[in-house]
């Protein structure tokens, strides 16, 4: 869908629901209609699944690509540069195949960690993997895996058993796991939260050690669903934990971003209610999804959704309709600002990236 429709359609239903005494968007705070779609941050670069961090000098993206995306700027809001691939090398327990959702985050020591799934031997599908971890002294310098074992893994499915040696539980297909998200507890305690793969969906948590580099324990699953219900983000605020989640086909502009609440970390997320942050309907953006929360004042949320050449969606009709896949569009990245209230996150505004420059000749 080309933005100027997009941009038709989101001011007839402002102007629906304002009729009707509502408010004008689900999930998203009130907004001139002529500012969305927003336009992204860059456009010719993919980067889907972004963790997004700052080191006291610049900010830091990395995504979904070979051997990690990356990406880089002074100013959260313009002048992303592409960088060099995340990784330094593949682990040795995985086998050749793209690096999925990393998430990187500060290390105890200064250092940097980041968490990552690649494809393994020993499961039913090309693209089951495990997830591995790799450390990094800057941000400036690759990162190197830990190339001695996975750090979760279902049991006999990589040359040497996970840290988190995952058994298989009832009711699950026997797949990989992915979307690994660091949480760190305001006690200093670290967590990793991931999602087993195929459906239903399974949320998992794992105590980690100081060091971030091994599980403490087994893992446990927090929240399990029908659908698909993966990149899990858990933030803190005013006294309550919050689960940022993406629900759907990550292809179509239907995916998009949900968050639960609960008063404990590991309880309570089955019953919690689940509310819409960010759709398509309401922000003109085509999946909405892989959202990161930044742990500034300013509460910056990164997401990722589906472009082309100026236009805010796919290329084609859906993101497989093309057998080129630079010809079906490329999700890349958007900021938006997060307000937290009483009754939970709201998008405030996006920011606005430059527009679609064709490239020279």
């Amino acid at each position: 869908m080309r933005s100027t429709t997009v941009r038709r359609s989101v001011r007839r239903l402002a102007g629906v629901l304002l009729a009707a005494g509502l408010a004008p968007l689900a999930g998203l705070a009130a907004a001139a209609p002529d500012t969305l779609p927003p336009r992204p941050l860059f456009w010719e670069q993919p980067l889907a699944d972004p963790s997004v961090v700052h080191d006291g000098t610049r900010w830091f993206a990395a995504g979904t690509g070979w051997r990690g995306a990356t990406s880089s700027s002074v100013r959260a809001s313009a002048g992303w540069v592409p960088g060099a691939p995340l990784l330094d090398a593949r682990p040795a327990w995985a086998r050749n195949g793209d690096v999925w959702a990393p998430e990187l985050v500060r290390a105890d020591d200064g250092s940097w960690l980041a968490y990552y799934s690649v494809p393994v031997s020993g499961l039913p599908r090309t693209d089951d993997r495990c997830i591995g971890v790799a450390t990094s002294p800057d941000l400036a310098t690759a990162f190197t895996p830990l190339h001695s074992q996975p750090l979760a893994c279902p049991s006999g499915a990589a040359p040497v058993p996970a840290s988190d040696d995952l058994e298989r539980a009832g009711g699950l297909p026997r797949r990989g796991v992915i979307d690994p998200s660091s949480y760190v507890a305001p006690d200093g305690r670290r967590f990793l939260l991931y999602r087993t793969q195929g459906t239903p969906s399974s949320i998992r948590m794992v105590r980690l050690t100081r060091s971030g580099l091994r599980a403490a324990g087994p893992s446990r699953e927090i929240l399990r669903d029908p659908g698909v219900l993966e990149n899990p983000e858990m933030v803190d605020a005013r006294g309550t934990h919050h689960l940022l989640m993406s629900r759907g086909d990550f292809g179509r502009c239907g995916y998009r971003t949900v968050w639960r609440a609960s008063a404990s970390v590991r309880k309570g997320w089955e019953r919690a209610a689940e509310h819409v942050l960010l759709d398509h309907e309401g922000s003109g953006i085509c999946g909405p999804g892989g959202a990161d929360s930044s742990d500034d004042a300013a509460g910056r949320l990164f997401v990722h959704g589906w472009v082309c050449d100026d236009v805010n969606g796919p290329c084609e009709t859906t993101y497989s309709s093309h057998d080129d896949p630079l010809l079906r569009g490329r999700r890349v990245l958007y900021l938006a600002r997060l307000r937290w209230t009483r009754d939970g996150p709201v998008v405030a505004r996006f920011t606005q990236g430059p527009a679609w420059t064709p490239p020279p000749g």
